[in-house]
């Protein structure tokens, strides 16, 4: 499980060393205007609020899975108590990775800005990387092994899809004693971005050809929701250790800075 606090080597360090070479083993091509791929050239990104977390979402923007688990929007802020426990604990989740033959490397980092352009060439992904290297930092590398399905039989239904594509699910502790500190000096935000890439790619320091998942935005605010996000009314899970919403279902009803409605 990766540990939000946990001091990896900045990503920024990391891939702004090998840009040059990036630059020139590009090939040229490009994504601009291409449809949308799942797996093949973007990635999806979510966050869904775990245990012992307050989440706050605007409006009615979450949407149900199953019981208390909610994915989020794409925008959230999180409720950081400075120094009320060790963590709290949110879940991301990355899909639409298909099946290849090869082992790969999935990519979690983050930074506290954005660029104004992309630092890394990246003309197979749709989502173009937007975070800002110099201030980046990998959050998780996770293995993802080469996985498929056994050749089938077309059936009087149909026949199965050869390349079925899977969904990852991970944990990371957002540190209550470290992200007080980035608050304090007006790092209240970061922006999350998920990369796949192949192993080999990732051994050599050549990252042109990962794909990318959109930026996803998470602001960390003190003590308790605001009442407004984005000029609307906020809708607040509050998530006790056994993950169980202490708001009811999540909903504006259940809320206290829901608008009822």
């Amino acid at each position: 499980m990766s540990q939000f606090k946990h001091k990896k080597a900045l990503m920024g360090a990391a891939l702004l060393a090998t840009a040059p070479a990036a630059v020139k083993a590009s090939g040229g091509g490009s994504t601009e205007g291409s449809k949308s791929q799942r797996g093949v050239n973007h990635l999806t990104l979510e966050e869904a609020p775990l245990e012992n977390i307050t989440i706050c979402v605007p409006g009615k923007s979450a949407t149900g899975m199953t019981g208390d688990f909610r994915f989020l929007p794409d925008k959230v802020a999180v409720v950081i108590a400075p120094f009320d426990g060790n963590y709290v604990k949110m879940t991301f989740v990355v899909s639409h990775m298909i099946a290849s033959n090869k082992k790969r490397k999935l990519i979690l980092a983050y930074s506290p800005q954005l660029s104004p352009s992309p630092q890394i060439p990246t003309p197979k992904s749709l989502n173009k990387l937007e975070l800002d290297l110099s201030a980046a930092e990998i959050v998780g590398i996770y293995n993802v092994s080469d996985f498929g399905m056994e050749e089938q039989k077309p059936t009087r239904i149909g026949a199965a899809n050869p390349a079925p594509r899977v969904k990852w699910e991970f944990d990371i502790n957002l540190a209550n004693s470290d992200v007080p500190v980035m608050m304090n000096d007006g790092k209240d935000t970061i922006y999350v971005q998920a990369a796949l890439l192949d192993r080999d790619d990732w051994e050599s320091g050549k990252f042109d050809n990962m794909i990318l998942s959109e930026v996803d935005t998470i602001q960390f605010v003190p003590n308790e929701c605001p009442d407004t996000m984005d000029g609307k009314r906020v809708t607040e899970f509050n998530l006790d250790e056994q993950g169980v919403n202490k708001n009811g279902d999540g909903s504006n009803e259940g809320s206290t800075n829901g608008d009822g409605k």
